[in-house]
C-alpha cells in the first residue's frame, strides 16, 4: 500500500482559532435553542391550550364522577338482587 502525499497540507489550526470557531457554533446552538423555547413557551401559554387543560381537566372529573355512580348502582344492584335470595 502505497502513501500518497496529498496536494493540499493540512494546516493545523491554533488553538485560538479553534477556539474562536467553537464559540461561533455555540453562539449558533444557543440562538436555536432561544427560539426553540420562545416558540415552546408561546405554543404552551396560548389560549387554546390553556383552555384545552381547563375542559380537560373538567371531563377527567366528570368522567371519575361517573364510574363513581355507575359503580354505586352497579353494587345496589347486586345487594338487591341477593337479597331476593333470602
Amino acid at each position: 500500500m502505497e502513501i500518497v502525499p496529498t496536494s493540499f497540507p493540512k494546516k493545523k489550526e491554533n488553538g485560538l482559532e479553534v477556539l474562536i470557531k467553537r464559540k461561533a457554533e455555540l453562539k449558533l446552538q444557543i440562538q436555536e435553542q432561544k427560539q426553540h423555547v420562545s416558540f415552546s413557551a408561546k405554543n404552551l401559554l396560548s389560549p387554546a391550550s390553556i383552555s384545552s387543560y381547563v375542559f380537560g381537566s373538567f371531563q377527567k372529573s366528570m368522567n371519575l364522577v361517573d364510574g363513581v355512580m355507575i359503580g354505586f348502582k352497579i353494587v345496589r344492584s347486586i345487594r338487591k338482587f341477593i337479597r331476593g335470595f333470602r
